[in-house]
């Protein structure tokens, strides 16, 4: 475990995790559409983006609750001077509930506790008001308008950053 929230823990993936985080992106179609203008992805192409991450030194970690032991959501950050948090998805079923919350106030301990002193989030702004909703009750602030190149789509986004 790298670290907890609440009734959650968080941990790199290993290969046996691969089924469940194929499940986790399948249940968020929209983000799937609007970012891959696919309706599911594979294991294979899991596997390719725990690749890329790990050669740009990003943690590539499960979110697991602790009493059933599944695996609810992943989440993809590199600890530096300034935390850079990638990706925050948790499996639709649970969206709503506070986990979201929950992990990203844990992201944030930990971060302190490896001496980062910011936090940055680059979020796509096209498609759902409520993430960008989220990251701003949050805390973070926009810094610039950018355009993302999420796996070969350009895609309108905003980066924003939060003092820790």
């Amino acid at each position: 475990m790298i670290f907890d929230a609440n009734e959650l823990y968080i941990d790199f993936v290993e290969s046996k995790d691969i089924d469940d985080i194929v499940e986790v992106y399948n249940s968020n179609r929209c983000f799937l559409e609007n970012h891959l203008d696919a309706e599911k992805v594979t294991g294979d192409w899991i596997h390719e983006e725990l690749e890329a991450m790990k050669k740009v030194d990003f943690y590539s970690c499960k979110v697991v609750e602790k009493s059933s032991g599944k695996l609810i959501g992943v989440i993809d950050f590199k600890i530096g001077e300034e935390t850079y948090l990638s990706l925050l998805m948790i499996h639709n079923d649970y969206k709503n509930k506070g986990f979201g919350g929950f992990i990203y106030k844990a992201l944030e301990d930990y971060a302190k506790s490896l001496k980062s002193k910011s936090m940055r989030i680059d979020v796509v702004t096209n498609y759902d008001d409520g993430v960008l909703d989220f990251w701003i009750g949050n805390g973070f602030v926009k810094i610039k308008e950018v355009e993302l190149n999420w796996t070969g789509k350009i895609l309108p986004a905003v980066i924003m950053k939060k003092g820790l």
